[in-house]
């Protein structure tokens, strides 16, 4: 008789740590925030026809050239020269080229935050 609330208060105990790890586990993929606020922001549709992991990858490859980037407008010249790079070409004064230097970096880089803090401290 003593073994049944035994046995039960181990599923109960093995229920609720399973259902603990089910819900603290992010099933985020890398890279859904940014591609969700580059495909936001993107109303010229420049980069209407690149596929999210295309996407991600330009994203992590303008992080790269961030240590290129001594002023605002070199910052653009680089974005704009990673683009050009994977077939995307753009007029440097895009509204693109600034949000995904923003976006690439805080959502695919935040580790290179302070370089992008750095093209604007006075």
């Amino acid at each position: 008789m003593k073994k049944l609330p035994i046995l039960s208060f181990i599923v109960f105990v093995s229920l609720a740590v399973f259902v603990i790890i089910l819900f603290n586990n992010n099933f985020d993929t890398f890279g859904k925030d940014f591609i969700a606020q580059i495909r936001i922001a993107d109303s010229e549709e420049t980069l209407s026809n690149i596929s999210d992991d295309s996407l991600i990858s330009i994203g992590k490859k303008v992080c790269e050239s961030s240590d290129l980037w001594s002023s605002e407008k070199e910052s653009l010249i680089q974005i704009q020269k990673v683009l050009g790079e994977n077939g995307i070409n753009v007029n440097i004064n895009n509204r693109i080229l600034p949000i995904l230097r923003f976006q690439s970096t805080y959502e695919l880089c935040p580790e290179y935050i302070n370089r992008l803090e750095s093209l604007f401290v006075e």
